[in-house]
């Protein structure tokens, strides 16, 4: 016969039993993620899972620390807004080291990116510069207005050429859509994507001249989750030593965005 005080252990037992799996579900791995942006992260059109190199480098982090991976799907402006208020406990999305974001966020290095211009492989424009004065699409709610603008002041305007003009598009989609029909001259897309989506479409466009900028793509944590940042690094490095980075870089044909041989993020 059980007494008073053992019912109350075993409520006790049983308390801390129950309470496990809640603190095991607390341990997940938040990452925000704007599935927009192949071939880093997008959804599948045949089953509407999201893949890309992010995701699958997001899940081999979580599988690393052993945290299961939570994938918070986040409008573009709202990855600071989503760390800062703790929606997340990390940004990893084609997400740019830039210097204005610097102090409200800190990175880890993943892939190398670049404002990179693209026309129809059928147009003979021959340089960037031959676009001074002409509409240049990219998704407005990116870094790439900005670098458009100060590649055409140095490179158009200093040279008594007319400015770039720019055509805020909703995305990277939107903007090869735009070219496709015409509306505008060229696009800019980052670096990274644009073997992709040259391959998707059989052709249809080329690159034009170098990146107009170089820039680094990271993964982005508040600058008070000191301690996440640490283990995620320590994650990623380890994922560079065992080779399974390079397998995924091989996978999504990101090459020529690679980190060097032998280096892992800042």
């Amino acid at each position: 016969m059980i007494d008073r005080w053992g019912v109350l252990l075993m409520s006790g037992v049983l308390a801390a039993c129950f309470c496990a799996p809640v603190a095991a579900m607390a341990d997940a791995l938040r990452i925000a993620v704007n599935p927009i942006y192949p071939p880093l992260e997008f959804r599948d059109p045949l089953t509407d899972h999201l893949t890309g190199f992010d995701i699958d480098l997001g899940e081999a982090i979580g599988a690393r620390l052993g945290r299961q991976v939570e994938w918070e799907e986040t409008a573009f402006p709202e990855m600071t807004p989503a760390l800062a208020s703790n929606r997340a406990d990390m940004v990893l999305s084609g997400f740019s080291d830039l210097p204005s974001r610097r102090g409200l966020m800190d990175f880890i290095h993943y892939l190398r990116s670049g404002a990179q211009v693209v026309v129809l492989a059928s147009d003979s424009v021959p340089t960037p510069e031959a676009l001074c004065g002409r509409l240049i699409a990219a998704s407005r709610a990116t870094a790439f207005p900005g670098m458009i603008r100060t590649w055409s002041h140095q490179h158009c305007a200093a040279h008594g050429l007319p400015d770039m003009r720019f055509y805020p598009s909703e995305s990277g989609a939107d903007a090869r859509i735009q070219l496709l029909q015409g509306r505008v001259a060229a696009m800019v897309q980052g670096s990274e994507t644009v073997g992709y989506f040259i391959t998707l479409t059989h052709g249809a466009f080329r690159t034009l001249g170098a990146p107009l900028s170089e820039t680094w793509l990271a993964m982005a944590f508040d600058p008070s989750h000191h301690a996440l940042e640490g283990e995620v690094r320590g994650a990623f490095n380890g994922l560079v030593a065992d080779g399974t980075y390079a397998r995924l870089i091989h996978r999504w044909s990101l090459e020529r965005s690679a980190l060097p041989q032998g280096e892992t993020g800042p």
